[in-house]
């Protein structure tokens, strides 16, 4: 009698999701409080960007939310308002956006393991992760200037200027990151023959 129990079917399953959220949200938030003395440099966007990659535009959101929920409030740096965590949230998920559209891209599609493939890969996912980083700055250095001037275009303008020393320290660091450990776990959980109900489908 063959079985029909499948590694796509566990991935599916909900209590899955949920065990997989938490792994990447503990990470992310480690790794957070491990760099919490250099403002801006986080490895927490790369990671929702891989779990999206990876399990889904769903599980990515999940993953961006449950971070901020916690690290919006328990912050050495001080907590956030309701208001700038709504700008927090969403902005991370730009992160998990970017990683569900790459993965369904002409890039992810048929990895090889030489090092040109790889030398590829990292280049597109450092453009995409900065291209992502300077939408999340944009928006939450809006967030933080919201309703402080007499229009939303001059908080726009007023909260990237001055936003704008902490923005590229932001970018430069996604950009390293993005190139370097995000292709580095999307090739080897492709060499370990990871299969997500994307690539089967």
């Amino acid at each position: 009698m063959t079985s029909s129990y499948t590694e796509s079917s566990v991935l599916d399953r909900g209590s899955t999701k949920v065990m997989i959220t938490a792994v990447f949200t503990a990470l992310a938030l480690a790794t957070n409080y491990a760099l919490i003395g250099i403002p801006n440099v986080k490895i927490m966007d790369t990671l929702v960007f891989v779990a999206a990659f990876f399990f889904g535009l769903r599980l990515g959101f999940g993953v961006a939310a449950s971070v901020w929920l916690v690290y919006g409030f328990v912050n050495p740096n001080g907590v956030d308002s309701f208001l700038m965590l709504s700008f927090l949230v969403v902005g991370e998920c730009f992160y998990a956006l970017a990683g569900a559209a790459l993965k369904k891209s002409f890039v992810a599609r048929d990895f090889v393991k030489g090092t040109r493939e790889y030398q590829r890969l990292s280049i597109v996912f450092g453009l995409v992760g900065l291209l992502a980083t300077f939408a999340y700055d944009a928006l939450t250095n809006f967030g933080s200037w919201i309703f402080r001037t007499g229009s939303f275009y001059q908080d726009f303008v007023f909260g990237n200027i001055i936003g704008a020393p902490f923005s590229v320290a932001h970018e430069a660091s996604n950009v390293v990151f993005f190139a370097t450990i995000a292709p580095a776990i999307v090739v080897a959980a492709t060499r370990i023959g990871l299969r997500t109900p994307q690539d089967v489908s």
